[in-house]
């Protein structure tokens, strides 16, 4: 692949319609209600990207992207995220663009004003009570709420007063702020929460509750196109904003308040999809303008917590696709807590888990997201910690590995303590509510409910194997596991000294990264700022000596072959004025490059390799030639019992599907018992015409090669993948010319990936053309054992099975 940039030399105008302004915002909420002034901080006002990169402390200059871990900074070392304007230009770009889109007064004239097109919301720990209905909302809204995330903190409800809501919502509906009235609202609110803590039943009850809905609680919303249409009238708004409203009064508490939040915020945008998963959140929000552009959307979730049934621990990922052409996805998620290598290990693992539980397309079932998407951005609380020992112990010890005994509890013992919450805490807000005078019953049944708590919490099956070498679901280590907060001195210094560069070489997250032991193919910019965790509830950073400080809140993003450098990020930073959360939020701005088609494309608009071409009308098509197909290091994926090895064939997959599906995909032969095969056929593939969009092989066209494992009584399994850009193979071909018989050659070696992680090398050779079929015999001269059966037929796998066996 090029090193160069995809653009034209002059710098793109990265504020036009030709990119898409996306906003990642994350928080870890605290299991706290955010005020209205903490949650405006966060989040800018109706989507303004001028005053955001205006007012930053923190810009993201040429420096921090070259910095950048991941494939972006291989491709931009000398660029300034693929184009080359400072910080300042593009601030002026976005300004002038919203100078021009004030003058015309037109909100429907299809320029963005330089406001953010979507803005994307992750929140981990987001479920929170009314002091005054604390007890009645946790019975009636199971639903809504679920675990309690994590046990570094205990979870304060707070809530904000009307009066306090009516002066932030003045202040957002007018866009303008008024510093006597900020000031009296921040003292209210800090006098709210000094108030607002709960008392030890109230406690017991509000933990235990949250463990016990975490099993099951998933609501899923999905915006209804039909609210919405090109034709819309003023009536048509009101209908919409009314159904609006009356959805939000039939939700939960917590849920209602941060809908309101976001709706006062955000007056201009619509909801494409809210998902919520135990305490973990993800909305997506589209600019009206653009929001009948989205199609395609989908929604899943994993549970990685206690038992991987909890959802303490876990992950969203939403999917949509663009103007019919580019595919996003979003993520969010919250790994599991605690400083040392178990830890760790785990928060690796928990990634896998989500990637590979959280399948977004059913057309697409056997790959996940970071395989599917031309772009997929990860947010949340990914609790790496900074560790100067730079992970010192390699886990390989004595301890106990997953599912150990002792270690693990059963599904069936955690099941039974969660039904005896669940009774207990109903029985207890009986008491609580009923004003009853059975005291006794009360304390008893509040102690027990804290004791069944205490069994589910994630703190007792953690802490509980620090310096015993073992963590649920995780690899032993005969190292003693470091302290939380072994590292609290060292790291405070370089906080108070701004030395970001220390700071950051101990980031375990980069770590990972570069060991490539999760998210392989992701990037992120450096943390050249201060640790967002663990911090006091209030303005600053005041951080707390028990924990190390960390950068636990975290944006990544991938992007597909060939499109690596169509992501330009335009910021990065903490939100240090959200006061009431132990974290500190982060927001991302991006802008994305749109795949467009040839009807969109102009000839000056992208160099020829990356230029969508028109397919003539006649019978040409695109011939695919695989060969010297080779796979080494592939995971042992049968069972000790039948050899402990695999049994691989290759699946060849399109997106577009029509472009090689016909009942079937396109697979090689199997060849059995072999982690390290070599196949003597060459594959022969033939791209229909009819999957090419509007006649043209579009920018962001996939051909993916997915390695697979046969099983005889089961379901074949997924070994991993290797996506390649279309354009990229066709990039020497004249796809609009005269009949010719070039082709094009293309040596492949890339790693088999799988859920963030990687399982092998694939090798082979690639020839391309673009020929009738009269020409096809000669593109064939010289290949061996050709084939081209669009699957794998039942009688190959019966003789494979013969075979292993």
């Amino acid at each position: 692949m090029s090193n160069k940039d995809s653009s034209s030399s002059s710098s793109p105008d990265i504020s036009g319609d030709d990119y898409l302004k996306v906003l990642i915002c994350s928080a870890n909420v605290g299991n706290a209600e955010p005020t209205s002034s903490s949650f405006a901080a966060w989040v800018p006002h109706d989507g303004e990207i001028t005053t955001t990169l205006s007012n930053t402390k923190y810009p993201v200059t040429s420096n921090e992207v070259n910095l950048a871990i991941g494939p972006y900074s291989k491709l931009t070392s000398s660029d300034f995220g693929g184009n080359k304007l400072s910080q300042e230009e593009i601030i002026k770009l976005f300004a002038d663009r919203k100078k021009s889109h004030d003058g015309t007064n037109n909100s429907d004239n299809g320029d963005g004003g330089g406001q953010y097109d979507i803005i994307v919301l992750g929140m981990q720990e987001a479920a929170f009570v009314s002091k005054k209905s604390a007890v009645a909302n946790l019975t009636t809204s199971t639903t809504e709420r679920s675990s309690n995330d994590d046990s570094e903190r205990v979870a304060d409800a707070t809530t904000t007063t009307t009066d306090n809501n009516n002066n932030n919502n003045n202040n957002n509906n007018s866009g303008e702020a008024n510093n006597n009235n900020n000031e009296v609202i921040k003292k209210k609110e800090r006098s709210t929460r000094k108030s607002s803590k709960k008392g030890p039943l109230e406690k017991a009850i509000s933990k235990a509750g949250m463990m016990v809905r975490g099993v099951s609680a998933n609501q899923t919303y999905k915006r209804n196109p039909s609210l919405r249409s090109s034709t819309h009238s003023e009536n048509d708004n009101n209908t919409s904003q009314k159904n609006l409203e009356q959805r939000i009064n039939m939700l939960g508490y917590d849920s209602k308040t941060l809908q309101t939040l976001i709706k006062e915020q955000c007056p201009s945008y619509e909801i494409v999809t809210s998902n919520l998963r135990g305490e973990m959140r993800l909305y997506v929000l589209a600019h009206q303008r653009i929001a009948n552009d989205i199609s395609d959307v989908y929604c899943a979730a994993e549970n990685t917590g206690i038992g991987s049934i909890m959802a303490n621990k876990g992950g969203i990922i939403v999917t949509f696709t663009y103007s019919n052409m580019t595919r996003l996805s979003f993520m969010t998620c919250h790994l599991e807590a605690h400083e040392g290598q178990n830890h760790y290990n785990n928060r690796n693992k928990n990634l896998a888990e989500i990637l590979g539980g959280a399948k977004t397309d059913p057309v697409y079932n056997m790959q996940d997201a970071t395989i599917i998407s031309h772009h997929m951005f990860l947010c949340g609380d990914l609790n790496y910690r900074i560790n100067f020992d730079n992970g010192s112990g390699d886990g390989s010890g004595g301890g106990s590995g997953p599912g150990s005994p002792g270690k693990k509890k059963s599904m069936s013992v955690i099941k039974k303590q969660m039904a005896k919450g669940a009774k207990l805490m109903k029985r207890s807000s009986s008491v609580a509510t009923s004003g009853s005078k059975d005291e006794q019953q009360g304390e008893e049944d509040a102690a027990e409910v804290k004791r069944v708590s205490e069994l589910l919490s994630e703190e007792s099956c953690d802490e509980s194997n620090n310096g015993k070498g073992g963590g649920v679901g995780g690899g032993g280590g005969g190292e003693k596991e470091a302290a939380n907060g072994s590292h609290f001195d060292q790291a405070k210094a370089l906080v108070e000294t701004e030395d970001w560069a220390a700071l950051n070489s101990g980031d375990e997250l980069a770590m990972a990264l570069k060991q490539k032991e999760c998210l392989v193919g992701f990037s992120t910019l450096p943390c050249h700022w201060p640790p967002t965790f663990k911090v006091g509830r209030g303005e600053g950073y005041q951080y707390n000596e028990k924990r190390t400080p960390s950068y636990t809140d975290r944006i990544l993003w991938k992007s597909a072959d060939g499109l690596v450098n169509n992501v330009v990020p335009l910021l990065y930073e903490p939100c240090p004025e959200f006061i009431t959360s132990d974290h500190k939020p982060i927001r991302g701005g991006f802008a994305v490059k749109l795949n467009k088609s040839q009807n969109e494309t102009t000839p000056n608009s992208v160099p020829q390799k990356f230029r969508m071409l028109s397919i003539p009308d006649d019978d040409r098509q695109i011939q695919v030639l695989v060969s010297d197909m080779k796979c080494t290091n592939l995971p042992i994926m049968d069972s000790e019992l039948i050899g402990g090895l695999s049994d691989p064939y290759v699946l060849f997959v399109s997106s577009p599907k029509e472009l090689l599906y016909s009942k079937a995909w396109p697979a090689t032969s199997i060849i059995t018992r072999n982690l390290n095969p070599v196949w003597d056929e060459d594959m022969h593939l033939t791209m229909d015409a009819k999957g090419m969009r509007d006649g043209c092989l579009a920018e962001g066209s996939m051909l993916t090669l997915t390695v697979m494992d046969f099983d005889a009584t089961s379901g074949d399994d997924v070994i991993g993948s290797v996506a390649l850009n279309l354009n990229e193979l066709c990039s020497e071909l004249d796809l609009s010319g005269p009949s010719s018989d070039k082709v094009q050659e293309t040596l492949i070696s890339r790693p088999i990936l799988r859920n963030g992680q990687e399982y092998g090398m694939l090798e082979c050779k690639l020839k391309t053309a673009f020929l009738g079929p009269k020409e096809v015999k000669s593109f064939l001269a010289g290949a061996k054992n050709v084939r081209t059966a669009s699957n794998i037929s039942w009688k190959s796998k019966l003789v494979a099975a013969m075979k292993a066996k």
